[in-house]
């Protein structure tokens, strides 16, 4: 039977298992998906067994370990080299592909942007799923966006050498700001802060459970994108690379995801 799984270090809460054997029993696949939690003290080492299982066919790798995966992958797609993040790998014939599906998976869980291009975009926190998101927002078009973090990191995909802005500094950015994306764990704004933002933006945070973020909830009037979307669709462009078709995300499969969500 093939194996798949999902990597990182808090994997048992992973939604993705579940996700991916409804579609293997949907579409009669005999494989089973399946997670793993490793330690960055013993990644290397364990990456390196799990690899050797001549039954493995796949992988979703998570937060911490979407570029330390990268000294294990034989072939990239360009994409992934770029972002210097792999979240997918792909085993056949003994070659180990590693590629990003984050980056188009976001974007394909946006409403239409045509006329976000122009605005102020927020990004908070730039990670490996930063990255991807970033990436693709440039890659679209988006012309105003500014990073902030609570480390200084030097910025990708953008002409000359620029810096994450200091998270300090957010708030006097908010209310002029059309589309803000929380891409960290936890929410970094407060309720007189969240007051700054207009009823107008976009609002979206990448962590899918709860589906109502903490960061979210401060804002009941405003249009939002929720993670369990994003999850959705990097997982469908995943499984597309594995077995060749798009599976379907049915009322039955959003059914059960919402339970575990709320």
């Amino acid at each position: 039977m093939k194996k798949f799984f999902v990597i990182g270090n808090k994997t048992s809460k992973s939604l993705s298992p579940l996700i991916f054997n409804y579609w293997f029993k949907k579409y009669k696949i005999k494989a089973k998906y399946g997670y793993v939690e490793l330690k960055n003290s013993t990644f290397d080492k364990k990456i390196k067994e799990i690899l050797k299982d001549h039954d493995l066919c796949g992988l979703n790798i998570t937060i911490p370990f979407k570029n330390k995966i990268m000294k294990h992958v034989n072939v990239f797609d360009k994409h992934s080299k770029k972002i210097n993040a792999v979240n997918c790998i792909s085993i056949k014939k003994n070659k180990i592909k590693g590629i990003n599906t984050d980056w188009t998976g976001y974007f394909k869980s946006l409403p239409n942007t045509q006329n976000l291009k122009k605005q102020k975009t927020i990004i908070i926190g730039y990670g490996g799923a930063a990255l991807a998101i970033h990436y693709v927002l440039q890659s679209r078009g988006f012309q105003d966006i500014l990073i902030f973090n609570r480390s200084r990191k030097k910025l990708l995909f953008t002409k000359g050498v620029k810096y994450t802005k200091n998270i300090n500094l957010l708030e006097k950015h908010l209310s002029s700001a059309k589309f803000i994306i929380n891409t960290i764990p936890i929410n970094l704004l407060k309720k007189n802060s969240a007051k700054l933002i207009s009823s107008t933006a976009l609002l979206s945070d990448i962590v899918y459970k709860p589906k109502e973020t903490n960061f979210l909830k401060l804002f009941p009037k405003n249009k939002k994108v929720y993670g369990i979307q994003m999850l959705l669709e990097q997982a469908r462009l995943s499984f597309d690379l594995w077995f060749g078709f798009v599976p379907e995300v049915d009322k039955k499969l959003i059914e059960a995801l919402e339970k575990k969500i709320k």
